[in-house]
């Protein structure tokens, strides 16, 4: 497989990253998370196949 090369002046021209925000809950906020269901709104992360076939 071959990986692309990017070029320098499409990145120059891109807009900047985004700003990373960290956010660090409280006692009171991670007590009320903790233990409760996965609410139903929750996708699960994407999973890639591999070419590879898996040994069983």
């Amino acid at each position: 497989m071959k990986t692309s090369v990017p070029k320098r002046e499409n990145e120059l021209k891109g807009s900047p990253p985004s700003k990373i925000m960290n956010y660090k809950l409280g006692p009171d906020e991670l007590a009320q998370i903790v233990g409760k269901p996965i609410p139903a709104s929750h996708k699960e992360p994407i999973k890639f196949r591999s070419k590879s076939k898996e040994k069983e």
